[in-house]
């Protein structure tokens, strides 16, 4: 008994040191980390988006009423990431999914040929603002999802794109 008041009394004395934080900590958007096959191939950070090529959709999700959302194409994203599109589409590319995890852990999933403009073409963005300003309650990163009929996937606090090979069939 006495060992546990003792360490409960360290641990307490601790906490202020371990909850503080350093005066010279970066402030501003987190990264977004891109796994492909569970290997991390690149980290998206706000220039890296910045200097992709920018998409825009108008779109409301629930009660609010309809906002111009910008940010890059999660296809694009996708591609970058070395999964084939167009006519390279085929095969096991065919088996590709994308999962999006957002910082509480939610997911959803989209197939790499509902992304692939040859394809399904389902526009998804991955937003960083709303009507020219950041996002704030519902970011950095928010995936808008227009064609959705319900907004279960426009994840908020995006975190990590991972791209993951679904087929049950060996390589060959």
């Amino acid at each position: 008994m006495r060992f546990r008041v003792l360490a409960s009394g360290l641990l307490l004395a601790a906490l202020p040191v371990l909850a503080a934080e350093p005066a010279s900590a970066p402030v501003g958007p987190q990264a977004i980390a891109v796994l492909v096959d569970g290997k991390a191939t690149t980290t998206l950070d706000h220039a890296a988006l910045a200097a992709m090529p920018r998409a825009s959709v108008t779109a409301a999700t629930h009660d609010e009423k309809p906002g111009e959302w910008q940010g890059v194409a999660l296809e694009e994203i996708v591609h970058r990431a070395g999964v084939p599109e167009g006519t390279a589409m085929r095969g096991r590319a065919m088996a590709r999914l994308v999962r999006i995890t957002a910082s509480d852990g939610y997911q959803v999933v989209f197939s790499a040929g509902e992304l692939d403009p040859a394809f399904g073409n389902t526009q998804v963005i991955l937003a960083e603002q709303k009507d020219g300003q950041p996002l704030s309650k519902n970011g950095p990163y928010r995936l808008v999802v227009p064609g959705d009929k319900r907004a279960a996937r426009w994840v908020r606090n995006v975190a990590t794109i991972e791209v993951v090979d679904a087929s049950t069939r060996p390589p060959g």
